[in-house]
């Protein structure tokens, strides 16, 4: 029964729906606070910055980054009609005047123009994404030219110390992820040590 819950959550973290997906939403807030405070930090939000939140979740962070009162349009994508739902109902303010506009898409293909986003970030998203290669072909053709990818990892070493993780993920250690990143054409500016062995942020930028 144990092995069948941790099953269930830990499906869930890679596309939260129902019940599930709200408990392991409310879970990766928790978890996460360090990652959503370095992202803040730095990604440096200037007027009219056009945004993309890959794997949006509940919205905790959109709503963050309104809050620091900089006009900016936020976009997001996460392959979760539930959490789409929810994010929209909680945020018609900013749905209603243009300023956040979500959608149900898997990073792998957009419907996105090329070359229409000044930064993009992610948090904990890649372990489940289809076909790297395919995915930093897409963060490449709609950001535009020195648009700046901000993705945010656990460690492989990390992940492995955690029941949920035998569900669902792939998992890399950030050396790994930094040889992904160079090898699909992104140049890496700065890898920030978030948790010490844990957690990590991997900026880079399309050049």
């Amino acid at each position: 029964m144990l092995n069948k819950f941790i099953k269930y959550v830990g499906n869930n973290f890679g596309n939260p729906n129902g019940i599930g997906g709200k408990i392991t939403t409310k879970i990766m807030n928790i978890m996460n606070q360090k990652q959503y405070k370095t992202v803040l930090k730095n990604i440096n939000l200037e007027p009219n910055n056009i945004i993309l939140d890959i794997g949006f979740g509940n919205g905790y962070l959109i709503k963050k980054l309104f809050k620091q009162n900089i006009p900016v349009n936020i976009y997001g994508i996460d392959i979760s009609k539930d959490m789409f739902d929810n994010v929209i109902s909680k945020n018609k303010q900013y749905v209603n005047n243009g300023n956040l506009k979500l959608f149900v898409e898997d990073i792998g293909k957009t419907s996105f123009e090329n070359n229409v986003f000044d930064k993009l970030y992610t948090i904990n998203t890649v372990y489940f994404w289809n076909g790297l290669e395919k995915c930093f072909s897409e963060i490449k053709r709609i950001l535009k030219i020195n648009g700046i990818f901000m993705n945010v990892i656990y460690t492989k070493e990390h992940l492995d110390k955690i029941m949920f993780s035998k569900y669902g993920f792939r998992k890399y250690s950030v050396g790994e992820m930094e040889k992904i990143t160079i090898e699909n054409g992104m140049e890496i500016i700065e890898t920030i040590e978030i948790i010490k062995n844990k957690s990590y942020c991997i900026i880079s930028r399309k050049v």
